[in-house]
């Protein structure tokens, strides 16, 4: 599908209910036809909010990847969401892809009041746009807090900056 159809399909919901679950949609009538041209106008507008308007006819696979990242997340934001999920989407992203996701995350939220739920390892993207951030270890909660307050545990910087075995140890059992 192209960039365009990727940003249609994540609205067959409410496509589907204007159309009547497809009988008017078939008959083309007014209803239909302005649920149509608003899917196509919001799609439109968020592919020019992350900067592939011009290429709203490339199929979707054959962009770059960081393109791809910024596709898949205005696809999330086209059923808007009141809680935008995130499972890693900073992975496998440049220093440049990363800087322009931190700037589409923080539009998201301050222009829609969206919510953010971000699982991520790149703690640049995690510093920059998080209010509140929890860290785990193989699953164990060591950290709770506001940014500056994680990035000064020293829990956090033993299990994620890397430290000796004996420092990291002693992290953890609270000797240190």
């Amino acid at each position: 599908m192209t960039a365009l159809e990727n940003l249609m399909v994540a609205q067959h919901n409410m496509l589907m209910r204007a159309s009547g679950f497809t009988l008017l949609g078939l008959l083309g009538l007014p209803s239909w036809r302005v649920a149509e041209r608003d899917a196509i106008d919001r799609a439109r507008s968020w592919l020019d909010r992350i900067g592939l308007l011009a290429r709203a006819d490339d199929a979707a696979g054959n962009l770059p990847y960081g393109d791809q990242r910024r596709l898949e997340i205005a696809r999330a934001m086209c059923t808007e969401p009141t809680l935008l999920c995130l499972d890693e989407p900073a992975a496998g992203l440049n220093a440049r892809e990363s800087a322009a996701l931190n700037e589409l995350l923080l539009a998201i939220r301050a222009d829609h009041g969206t919510s953010i739920l971000m699982i991520e390892h790149d703690m640049s993207v995690v510093m920059e746009i998080s209010d509140h951030i929890i860290v785990l270890d193989y699953g164990v909660k060591i950290a709770d807090g506001a940014p500056r307050a994680i990035r000064d545990d020293p829990k956090v910087v033993a299990a994620y900056l890397g430290t000796d075995e004996d420092t990291a140890a002693a992290v953890m059992e609270g000797d240190a």
